[in-house]
This record gives C-alpha cells, structure tokens and sequence, in this order.
C-alpha cells in the first residue's frame, strides 16, 4: 500500500515539474525570409520587332502647279536595341535607351497625274527613360530625340518624269511602356510610342519641283533583351 502511495506521488510531482520546465521555454518562431526583388540595375541589349502606322502630309508644286498629297504609310519595322538602368532608390529606375530598326514602311497617293510616295529607310532614337519598379515588372515612361531617313517619289505622267530624293530627319519622340524580367537575365518589353519629324521640303531640281512633307508615326514593338 506504501509502494502506490509513493508510486502515485512521484508520478505526480513529475508531472507537475515537467509542466513547470515548459512553460519556462520561450518559443522561437522560424525567421520569415522575403522574396528578393528583381535586381534592375545594369546594361542590357536585344532585338525588337513591330509596327509602323505614319501620317505623311505634303504637296509638289511649281510656279503652275499645286497637287497636295496625303499617304498613310505603314509597315513593319525590326531591329536592335540598347540601354542602362539607374536603380536611386524607393523603386525608382531611370535609364538611357537607343534603339535602330530597319523599316518597310511606305505609303502612296497620285493626284492629277502626279504620284506621290513616301518611304522610311530606317529610324532610331535616343531616350531617357524613368519607371517604377514592381519587382520583375517595369512601366515606364520615355522621350527624346528620333532620326530616319525618308525618301520621297514623285512621278508626273504626263512628262513621264520620276525623281527619287532621301533626307536624313530629325524629330522628337514620346512613349510609354513596359518591361517584364522573365528570368534574371532575360528581359521582355511591350512599347508604344509617338514620333514626330516635323516638316522638311524636298527640292526636286530636274523636275522644277519643290515637294515639303510633314511626317509622323505611331509605332508598337515588342522586344527581347539579354541583361548583363
């Protein structure tokens, strides 16, 4: 009887010191580790493809003639792209962006046996750019100047003559887009953008002809670039 009686004691003062010692143990959570956002920082470079939808508004007149033209040029245009990524601080990315493409981009009118085509060589431009980074996404905003060169065709068919002139363009350039870093080094974009090359005249002097044109484009690209 003695022996149950210290068996039940000791089984319930262990009990009691057990419960003691727990509750004298201060749990220690697991640390929570988070994500690490997406590293912008840096060079990158890739290629780009899309389309061109221009406007090209002129006229060819001499001292008897006036015949103004209105084409809407359009066509694809493809090439490479470059630029560096600023990260300041607070999610904050500006950067420096050139761009070149090859363009198929032409377009044709003809009013009073005179026809008339405008055709892009190939366009470029240097921008800033500023975004707001949302870990691997990044809209933005850009602008700066553009250049092409813009060939100009008029043909009068009752002469039966043809002139052909180019000029290298200067404009201003606005637009807005986005860039996706799908892997850490593999960066897509999606990009609309307004150019605007005010007006130039083409002299055509075998002709007697001046031709001024005003000519600006809305263009979509979407592009791939590797970021170093």
């Amino acid at each position: 009887m003695k022996i149950k009686y210290l068996l039940a004691v000791s089984t319930v003062a262990l009990i009691a010191n057990s419960t003691v010692y727990a509750a004298d143990i201060v749990h220690v959570s697991d640390p929570v580790v988070s994500a690490a956002t997406f590293n912008w920082d840096g060079f990158y470079a890739g290629g780009q493809i899309g389309g061109s939808w221009a406007r090209s508004e002129g006229s060819t007149w001499n001292d008897v003639n006036d015949a103004p033209m209105e084409e809407k040029p359009n066509g694809f245009v493809g090439g490479l792209y470059a630029g560096y990524n600023f990260d300041v601080g607070s999610n904050i990315i500006f950067g420096a962006d050139t761009d070149f493409v090859w363009s198929g981009v032409k377009g044709t009118d003809s009013k009073d046996n005179v026809e008339y085509s405008v055709q892009q060589n190939w366009a470029g431009s240097t921008r800033l750019r500023a975004g707001y980074a949302m870990d691997c996404f990044l809209p933005y905003l850009a602008g700066g100047v553009a250049y092409s060169k813009i060939s100009n065709s008029v043909y009068e068919a009752v002469t039966e003559k043809d002139f052909t002139k180019s000029k290298d363009l200067v404009g201003w350039t606005v637009g807005v887009g986005i860039d996706y870093a799908m892997v850490d080094n593999i960066l897509l974009r999606a990009e609309y953008r307004y150019t605007d090359f005010g007006k130039s005249t083409y002299s055509i002097s075998n002709m007697d002809v001046d031709s001024p044109i005003k000519y600006n484009s809305d263009d979509f690209r979407v592009g791939i670039a590797y970021k170093f």
